[in-house]
């Protein structure tokens, strides 16, 4: 064995021990401690730096020296092999016993290797299905080679290592008598980059004479005992040499792979990115034998060049079980689809790390992610200035994505000729891709990004740029109009929000509210700003204090009172909201805000849990407190007496002394509150009493089409379908129908929709349109059971039993009170309360 081998070997297991993927002059000071401690011998940080080629070798290194840095990497595995200092022939190993030891070995050592250099805990990593399957079919069947193929960041090293594990440990009958050896493609190249051919090195690894066949000694085993040799070939993707090296390399596996002919006791497991196994493949291609000897997998895909598909469901929960110590049905969702790319399972363990606690709703850990990656991939590797600029004139050549994520290979030729490198390290690297498309019956190359998100990413640079960091109305208003009714729009204004929150530039967060956004993209942007900003004050205390500054609050207060209680997004915003508040004021309307999801949950226990939150705060700025307004709900849904009426008597007055011109947040809290309050009362007229009074006293408030507008006005309508239904009510009911059917124009959230379906549903039963009156109850009863509404589930419910009533089928009325009851009880909801007037009524 010769010395170069030697000090390959050395350095490459320092590297395994230490953990260290790309070593730095830094960690030659690191290693010569790390010696130091474990052997209590000296070895300079100087002669670790020649060692690694980063000082001037002016002699060859000692013996001492070398067998201080064997010992170093074999004082874990002293039985290790691969590694002796005397420069002896090698001997022939005599029996397969020896070589399969031997290859169990340098198998163990790989395993511990890519152990001590996972991203995250090795413990936390699970086995791929997939993969199980692909190598069973493949050992059992008569291929000679496969190979795991995917875009940089699918695992495939874990997967490798998993699937090795599983094959050691397999009881198996199929798998005993085999042998598996796992080695690196990087280990096949000394100092000087002198390859060795494929067999040779295998013999090397094994401890088997040069002049002896591998393949004869496997074939002997083989037809004894059944067993086969099997060969996992990892590491290519951090193999740095030189085309044709590396061409060397490609072409003496090949050669192997003929070698072994029709054979079925040899196995070869390879792991390649998709760039290098294009090129490997352009080897093999016009060989007919070779093809029908690769197993390419069940899942292999043509168009990306991959056969490791993303992480599963099923998969994504057991490492985020593992990682988080808890239930996966606790995680979000969306961001559980979001870490089907396992690349991003290692950054959300980091994040994790560096807060235990993080777990949004919204996209925020995904842009989070992205940002990490595009960090790591980009801005912290060789070439990073050239790839930006690179990446840049692509987002150019797209007109800013109007025109797609790809541009012809063509245009790019001065780049291609600029920044070679770093055009070459985007491909490895799974940033970019290249793709050959038919036109006109010409063939063309484009580039694309892979990654859709990467792209906005770059998107989203190039735009600040073009407007030169300033994020204004005009850029708000480019966006709005140049990407209208493209996904692009949506990602863009995170990307944004992200960008003015991290900045500290809270005052142009306003400009948000002032795009045309339906409620639900309103809705769900204010919890993606309510989290950026709980994120962001964890690390940097002055935000509270800048939302002050701006008023931000208030701003986005304003757009909260919509009452949109079936929207999930907005009831997570308010919470969230809270976390970054520290005035009495915002506390009072946002805690008021929350209960009403109590009040209409009808869960007596928070409804007073949030009465003491809220008796804390007072304030001169309410019409009532509504702690006070709360108490007298919570007494009614208790079935205590209360005295409301000192409420009604006096409310009208105070609504006159209102100014007429605005309606204020806690106006609007003071009067749905009340309203609410009137629903528990004998006369509901009052409530549309009370209705007609604030529509007379704020007519120019309320004149515009705001949702307040439209939600004040179907429950004015919902009201006189159930007392007093007329003509008028009918006219209503057409306009809040013309209203709905026309969302883009009237701004209606979810909950008033649904609000004006039940008036649908109250007015078909009054014109004795029973069928349709049931299809509308039955739609909002569904809706309102999978939001927690249970007050407006009870209302439904009585009004099927009305419906079946009039209909005069008795088993019906039946079915549907005995449901009611069985709700109530599920929900500790009191039957005194919530009963059907003439419900004794006989048919």
């Amino acid at each position: 064995m010769d010395e170069t081998f030697i000090l390959n070997e050395l350095k490459s297991l320092i590297l395994s021990k230490t953990g260290i993927r790309t070593i730095t002059p830094a960690d030659c000071k690191r290693i010569s401690i790390e010696i130091s401690k474990t052997l209590n011998k000296n070895v300079s940080e100087t002669t670790i730096k020649r060692l690694f080629g980063f000082a001037m070798v002016k002699h060859n290194f000692s013996k001492f020296t070398l067998t201080t840095l064997s010992e170093y990497v074999n004082e874990e595995y002293p039985e290790n092999g691969s590694i002796q200092v005397n420069l002896s022939k090698q001997t022939s190993l005599r029996s397969w016993k020896e070589i399969h030891d031997k290859a169990s070995k340098v198998t163990d050592f790989t395993l511990k290797s890519v152990r001590n250099r996972s991203g995250m805990p090795y413990d936390l990593t699970i086995g791929r299905k997939f993969a199980e399957h692909d190598f069973e079919d493949f050992f059992k069947n008569n291929y000679s080679f496969t190979c795991f193929i995917s875009q940089p960041g699918y695992g495939r090293t874990i997967l490798l290592s998993h699937l090795a594990e599983k094959f050691l440990n397999s009881n198996t009958p199929e798998y005993k008598d085999s042998t598996l050896l796992f080695i690196t493609a990087y280990s096949f190249f000394n100092k000087d980059n002198s390859i060795l051919n494929f067999e040779d090195q295998l013999k090397l690894q094994l401890g088997i004479h040069p002049k002896d066949s591998l393949i004869n000694y496997i074939k002997q085993n083989y037809n004894a005992s059944g067993g086969k040799f099997i060969i996992f070939l990892d590491g290519f993707s951090e193999l740095i040499v030189k085309g044709d090296l590396k061409k060397q390399l490609f072409e003496s596996i090949i050669n192997f792979i003929c070698n072994i002919e029709d054979t079925e006791s040899i196995k070869l497991v390879m792991s390649m990115r998709s760039t290098t196994w294009i090129k490997f493949y352009d080897r093999i291609r016009h060989s007919a034998f070779l093809k029908t000897k690769w197993f390419p997998g069940n899942y292999f895909n043509a168009n990306d060049v991959s056969n490791v598909p993303p992480l599963t469901e099923k998969e994504v929960d057991l490492i985020l079980t593992k990682i988080n110590k808890i239930e996966s049905n606790t995680i979000n969702t969306k961001l559980k689809a979001q870490l089907k790319f396992p690349f991003h399972i290692q950054l959300y363990y980091q994040l994790k790390e560096e807060d235990p606690h993080f777990n949004y709703s919204t996209n925020i850990t995904f842009y989070e992610l992205i940002s990490r990656f595009i960090q790591d991939k980009i801005y912290r590797s060789n070439y990073y200035t050239e790839k930006i600029l690179f990446l840049k004139k692509i987002i150019q050549l797209t007109n800013y994505g109007k025109k797609g994520n790809s541009v012809p290979k063509d245009d790019l030729i001065s780049e291609l000729l600029a920044f070679k490198n770093a055009y070459m390290e985007l491909l490895s690297e799974g940033i970019l891709m290249e793709e050959k498309s038919q036109q006109e019956f010409h063939p063309r190359e484009f580039v694309r990004f892979i990654h859709p998100h990467i792209f906005e990413y770059f998107l989203f640079i190039e735009l600040l740029e073009k407007f030169h960091l300033k994020v204004d109305s005009s850029f708000f208003d480019y966006i709005k109009e140049e990407y209208k009714n493209t996904n692009a729009k949506f990602q863009l204004l995170q990307w944004t929000i992200r960008f003015i929150i991290r900045i500290g530039d809270f005052k142009s967060l306003n400009n948000i509210f002032n795009l045309e956004l339906n409620n639900y993209e309103k809705n769900y942007l204010i919890l993606f700003i309510a989290e950026n900003l709980e994120y962001r004050n964890k690390y940097s205390p002055e935000t509270i204090k800048l939302l002050r500054e701006h008023k931000l609050h208030d701003a986005i207060i304003k757009e909260l009172i919509n009452f949109d209680f079936i929207d999930s997004c907005y009831k997570e915003a308010i919470t969230v909201l809270i976390t970054v508040t520290d005035t009495n004021e915002n506390l009072m309307i946002y805690h008021s805000l929350l209960a009403f999801f109590d009040i209409l949950s009808l869960d007596t226990a928070l409804i007073k849990e949030r009465i003491e939150i809220l008796t804390q705060f007072k304030s001169t700025k309410w019409l009532v407190a509504p702690d006070q307004i709360i108490s007298l709900i919570h007494s009614k849904i208790l079935n205590i007496h209360s005295d409301e009426e000192l409420i009604f008597n006096d409310i009208e007055a105070l609504i006159l002394m209102q100014d007429p011109n605005d309606l204020t947040p806690q106006q609007a809290v003071s009067y749905f509150l009340i309203i609410i309050l009137n629903q528990f009362s004998e006369d509901k007229k009052n409530t549309i009493h009370l209705i007609n009074s604030i529509s007379a006293h704020h007519v120019k408030a309320l004149s515009k089409r705001a949702p307040l507008s439209v939600f004040l006005m179907s429950i004015y309508a919902l009201i006189s379908s159930k007392t007093d239904p007329d003509k008028k009510t009918e006219r209503l009911e057409n306009i809040l129908i013309s209203f709905a059917d026309n969302k883009s124009r009237f701004k209606i959230t979810k909950y008033t929709e649904s609000i004006i379906k039940l008036v649908q549903a109250y007015q078909s039963k009054n014109r004795k349109e029973y069928t349709m009156a049931y299809t509308y109850s039955n739609e909002c009863l569904d809706l309102f059971k999978r939001n927690h509404l249970n007050l407006d589930c009870l209302a439904v419910y009585n009004l099927i039993i009305e419906i079946f009533t009039a209909m005069k089928d008795p088993i019906k009325v039946n079915e549907f009170k005995y449901e009611r009851l069985c709700f109530m009880e599920d929900n500790n909801i009191s039957n005194r309360l919530f009963s059907l007037p003439n419900e004794t009524k006989k048919f």
